[in-house]
């Protein structure tokens, strides 16, 4: 039972994880640098953040899809290298670097429930199937 909340809150954590993705790569789209001199500086690290955005929501919506169908054999380490990397990008968040210390506690909520939830993920039981009719008999 332990087995099926963890998927269930690591689906629950995933999905608000990218679809705060999605709404901040939908945001940034207007922030693109307007014309002027700073503009052929900041064009290329506004791309360069642009497309790590993107690959994110899709790195996640791809965790996502195999927590949904229950591959336990790549999901759960998927899952825990989002969640270590979203750990260190609220602690820069707290530390001043990008971000309001809100959303800097967000990420910390959402790395720390997705963190436990994919180490308590566990593989489908084989024998537990097999073992239920034999208690009932």
């Amino acid at each position: 039972m332990r087995s099926r909340s963890a998927w269930t809150a690591l689906t629950a954590v995933l999905a608000v994880e990218l679809v705060l993705g999605a709404v901040l790569v939908v945001t940034m789209i207007p922030t693109f640098p307007a014309a002027g001199p700073e503009r052929e500086a900041l064009a290329p690290l506004w791309v360069s953040l642009f497309v790590s955005a993107i690959l994110c929501c899709v790195w996640v919506a791809a965790t996502l899809v195999g927590v949904i169908r229950r591959r336990g054999s790549w999901v759960r380490g998927s899952a825990v290298t989002i969640h270590v990397l979203l750990l260190a990008a609220a602690m820069g968040v707290f530390q001043g670097i990008l971000g309001t210390p809100a959303i800097g506690a967000l990420l910390l909520v959402l790395a720390v429930a997705g963190f436990a939830a994919a180490i308590l993920v566990g593989p489908k039981r084989k024998g537990a199937a097999a073992a239920a009719p034999q208690a009932q008999a």
